[in-house]
């Protein structure tokens, strides 16, 4: 069913998700990683708590993020300018690296070059060795804002989120494969707006920020 004739069978109950994602990071060397990952650069912080203008305009009910080490604080710091409750799901975390977290992508080329050339033939299905496909993430992050939205419906939840999980949960409201993932850009530190009536998505924003 489209959108128009989901909106023609009546009046449905708002519920808003608002995302941003944790960072910038403190990661000079631009290493591969998801749990625990790295901590929030003071960067980082300053960028994030210059969102509170913004989030000061929705009723949030709740802050959400993974349990890694940026979007914990991230949360934190957040939640507590905000005066909210925040919790730390592991279902949220970023895509799992294996035997590639901590290492750099030039690294990754030169121990594991057959496998690169696999990843690059199919993106969106292939796992690194003893990791996570782009699939299997994507799944787990939409399974995990679903049930944040039946939480939470007809309230404001903000979810600080990293590049995997905050594109996932754009495509509960956008046609959005895996794949084609990169096309919609979820820059450190800025506000994505998604308004869901039901199970049915309308983007309000992309990467909002007060500049």
């Amino acid at each position: 069913m489209g959108l128009l004739a989901h909106f023609l069978r009546g009046p449905h109950k708002k519920t808003t998700l608002l995302l941003t994602r944790a960072g910038p990071v403190e990661n000079p060397h631009h290493l591969l990683y998801s749990h625990p990952g790295l901590p929030l650069a003071l960067e980082g912080r300053e960028a994030l708590l210059a969102l509170l203008p913004l989030l000061r305009r929705f009723p949030i009910a709740h802050v959400y993020a993974a349990d890694s080490l940026a979007e914990a604080e991230a949360a934190g710091l957040l939640a507590g300018a905000l005066g909210v409750p925040h919790t730390l799901l592991p279902e949220l975390r970023e895509r799992h690296w294996g035997l590639w977290e901590g290492k750099s992508f030039a690294e990754v080329q030169t121990s594991f070059p057959e496998a690169v050339r696999a990843w690059l033939r199919d993106e969106a299905g292939f796992a690194p060795p003893q990791g996570e496909s782009l699939l299997e993430a994507w799944a787990r992050g939409k399974r995990a804002v679903k049930d944040l939205l039946v939480r939470h419906a007809g309230q404001a939840l903000l979810l600080v989120g990293n590049c995997t999980l905050n594109r996932a949960a754009l495509s509960l409201a956008l046609p959005l494969p895996p794949e084609e993932g990169l096309r919609v850009e979820q820059d450190y530190a800025r506000l994505s707006v998604v308004d869901f009536y039901g199970e049915e998505g309308v983007v309000k924003a992309l990467n909002l920020g007060l500049d």
